[in-house]
C-alpha cells in the first residue's frame, strides 16, 4: 500500500504538464525547422524521411542530455517515452507539411 501511495505523489501533475508542453514546443519548433531546412536543400521521397529521422535522434538526443541532464524519470512519468517515441506522429505531420511548403516554394514557384 505504502509503494502505491508513494508512486502516486512522485510527481506533481502541473509541473508533469508544464514539461510536456515545453517538449512539445521543442519538437513542433525543430520539426518546422528541420522541414524548412529539407524543403530548402531539395530533398525528396526516403531522402527527407532519412534527413528527419537522424534529426529526432539527434534532437532527443539533446533534450535527454541537456535538458533533462540524462535522467528524464524526474520530469516526465515515462521518462524517455516521452522525449523520443510519444510525439513522433504528431511531430511528423507537421515537418511534412512544412518539408512540402517550402520544397513548393523554392523549386516548384521558380
Amino acid at each position: 500500500m505504502a509503494d502505491a501511495q508513494a508512486e502516486m505523489f512522485k510527481y506533481f501533475e502541473p509541473t508533469v504538464q508544464w514539461n510536456n508542453l515545453q517538449l512539445s514546443n521543442i519538437h513542433t519548433l525543430a520539426s518546422w525547422g528541420i522541414g524548412t531546412a529539407a524543403g530548402v536543400l531539395g530533398l525528396t521521397g526516403w531522402n527527407g524521411f532519412i534527413f528527419f529521422l537522424l534529426n529526432w535522434v539527434f534532437l532527443s538526443t539533446l533534450v535527454f542530455f541537456v535538458k533533462c541532464q540524462g535522467k528524464p524519470a524526474v520530469f516526465f512519468k515515462s521518462s524517455a517515452m516521452d522525449i523520443a517515441v510519444t510525439p513522433i506522429m504528431n511531430t511528423m505531420l507537421s515537418y511534412v507539411l512544412v518539408w512540402t511548403l517550402m520544397h513548393a516554394l523554392v523549386y516548384i514557384y521558380d
